[in-house]
């Protein structure tokens, strides 16, 4: 791994080594732009673990282009000082920081802002459904000057680097992009037109740096879209970005209408930017830096030794595990949290107006308050339960020096393994792989038993037990229920039992649709009867869409809005129908597991019901549990 160690020149700045945190939007600053302390720590700690070059994510030049409430500003002399702390602060703990100056365009909204969106053409966004304005020609000097003022704050609070945002759909890359930009104007149409107004700033942000410090910028390498901005017009833009005098390209994809592109799900494969990064080395003389779930240390590691890239930029892979750089540089690469790419901490949060958090990682943006800190007293902890928030207690106790016991009467990673059933899901053994091998290396002793009574773990004199076990999946009181063609979910993606050549699933939920895709890949033609109006309710963002392709692309026939009757051998009537099969797979719901807690009480006095079998919804909440409970004992 020795490639990624070496540093590398942008313009005048030489990096300690190759490593970039992708300038990602996280939701930490103050609503209305400050800087704060929880996102300083957050970057703090990053850089003082090795990343050499963290970049803010996306800092917005004017007030109706900020996209999130608590996104950094810099539109105005106040957000000067808290700009400067947070540089002094990265560069105390050996890193180098740049800022990502962008204005959201059409990909604002009035309800962030109080201000109407502008655009080159007055196209609403789908995933915002907001309603922007087109900008008149006489209004693009001032926002060239408002790039330019903010190039200077930026350059006065100390950033090392400043990155042009061109990607993304934002408002300069909706000006490239001829999906977004429908202007008759010298604005808009020609390649050469469209690049007008983007070039310009970016000119204006060189000039008002005065060679202080490097500009670069960050591109779509296409929107993959059928009329969306495609790859060979990028690498002509690049050339004449290059030709201003930007001194880095940085790849990234998409737009909000194509966000499974720009923030990759695990459907997504690993690095599938590095072609584009690869041809545009080629073609360019100034470093590129690629992105894209670059989620394993070998193919970081190739990314630079074999010339495809100059710098990797990890965004999600550091919020997931802020060491990685460390581990990858100490060979310990066994040790990396890997991320999984589901989304659902870091970006469905942010959809949902939170800031960035983490599925795998409770203390991603929580650096200041959830420190693993050594016990005062040394306890005999057991845990029954090996799934995530078991799992997670185990590491984190064991980490603050307590006697771990954890009792598991099956395999451990609990629900992680039936997660990763589906299709394009098995990213999610990477997690079940870091925690045993994290319990492994803290000497945590598993004991492979059944858990009924507290004489099942006396044995360990317990100080503290906490009770992991779970939930099990229910089965609604729908006459029928009980017949031998009906099983649940978890059998079938376990592989304990298979319906045969047809089935109809119960239940329109993440499991019910996950179980569908894992049958339909098989052959199976699939029913999914759901209650509600919709499937897949809970997806994110990034999600849902290529979910509903899934189903279509398998022929399932989803009914929704529907009134189950009764289950028959021969399939599930409905108040409208009936749909015959093999086989009813039940994907319903589930309850804790909570029988031991009263037990173990008035054996051991100190117990602990976390995860599912307190009812938690899902892994985040589980894992989070985990790490909150082990950090109090």
């Amino acid at each position: 791994m020795q490639t990624l160690f070496t540093p590398v020149s942008i313009g005048a700045l030489t990096l300690k080594n190759r490593f970039m945190m992708s300038p990602m939007e996280n939701g930490m600053a103050h609503v209305g732009g400050m800087v704060s302390d929880r996102l300083t720590e957050f970057f703090a700690e990053r850089a003082r673990r090795g990343v050499a070059l963290i970049m803010t994510g996306s800092v917005a030049v004017s007030p109706e282009g900020a996209g999130l409430p608590a996104q950094i500003g810099i539109y105005d002399d106040r957000f000067v000082p808290g700009l400067t702390s947070l540089c002094a602060r990265i560069h105390a703990e050996g890193g180098r920081i740049g800022a990502q100056l962008y204005h959201a365009g059409r990909q604002a909204t009035e309800a962030t802002t109080g201000l109407c969106p502008v655009a080159p053409s007055a196209l609403p966004c789908p995933l915002l459904g907001n309603h922007p304005r087109a900008l008149e020609a006489s209004e693009l000097p001032d926002l060239v000057r408002k790039f330019g003022d903010g190039a200077r704050r930026a350059v006065k609070a100390g950033f090392d680097l400043l990155e042009v945002h061109f990607a993304h759909g934002y408002l300069l890359a909706s000006f490239l992009s001829p999906h977004s930009n429908r202007r008759t104007d010298e604005y808009g149409g020609s390649l050469e037109n469209r690049c007008r107004f983007p070039l310009a700033v970016l000119r204006e942000v060189i000039r008002a740096a005065e060679g202080r410090v490097p500009v670069t910028i960050r591109i779509s390498v296409s929107e993959f879209l059928e009329d969306g901005l495609t790859f060979e017009e990028v690498k002509k833009i690049c050339l004449l970005a290059q030709e201003a005098g930007a001194q880095a390209v940085s790849v990234t994809a998409g737009c909000y209408e194509s966000i499974h592109t720009s923030i990759q799900p695990m459907f997504v494969p690993q690095g599938f930017l590095i072609p584009y990064a690869a041809t545009l080395k080629k073609l360019l003389s100034v470093p590129v830096i690629v992105a894209g779930r670059l989620n394993d240390a070998a193919l970081l590691e190739r990314c630079v030794a074999e010339g495809l890239a100059d710098m990797v930029a990890v965004g999600r892979g550091l919020i997931a595990d802020p060491g990685l750089v460390e581990k990858i540089r100490d060979g310990r690469p066994e040790d990396i949290r890997y991320c999984v790419a589901c989304n659902q901490g870091c970006c469905d949060a942010l959809f949902r107006g939170e800031s960035v958090g983490c599925m795998l990682n409770a203390r991603a943006s929580f650096e200041r308050e959830r420190r693993i800190l050594p016990a005062e007293v040394k306890k005999n902890v057991a845990i029954v339960g090996a799934g995530p928030a078991g799992m997670e207690t185990a590491r984190v106790a064991a980490m603050r020096g307590h006697n771990v016991t954890l009792f598991e009467r099956g395999e451990t990673g609990g629900k992680l393994s039936l997660i990763a059933a589906p299709p394009e899901k098995d990213s999610f053994l990477l997690f079940s792989s870091y925690l045993k091998t994290q319990l492994d290396k803290a000497g945590v002793r598993i004991i492979r038993r059944e858990v009924r009574s507290p004489e099942d773990i006396a044995e360990v004199s317990p100080d503290h037990v906490v009770i992991a076990t779970g939930a099990q999946q229910t089965i609604p009181p729908i006459p029928g229920a009980d017949l031998p063609c009906v099983m649940p979910a978890e059998d079938v993606l376990a592989g304990r039992r298979f319906p045969g050549a047809s089935a109809v699933i119960i239940g329109g939920g993440l499991v019910g649709v996950e179980t569908a895709h894992f049958l339909a890949a098989k052959g199976v033609k699939v029913t999914i009867l759901e209650k509600l109006d919709a499937v897949a309710r809970e997806a994110g963002a990034t999600c849902v869409e290529h979910i509903h392709d899934m189903l279509k692309k398998y022929a399932v026939d989803v009914r929704t809005g529907v009134n189950i009757e009764c289950i028959t051998k021969e399939g599930v009537r409905t108040s409208e129908a009936f749909h015959a099969a093999e086989a009813v797979v039940i994907a319903a719901g589930y309850a804790p597991r909570t029988g031991l807690a009263d037990a173990m009480r008035r054996a051991f006095g100190q117990v602990s019901v976390i995860g599912d079998a307190r009812g938690s919804a899902n892994v985040l909440q589980a894992v989070h549990d985990g790490f909150l409970c082990a950090s109090q004992l």
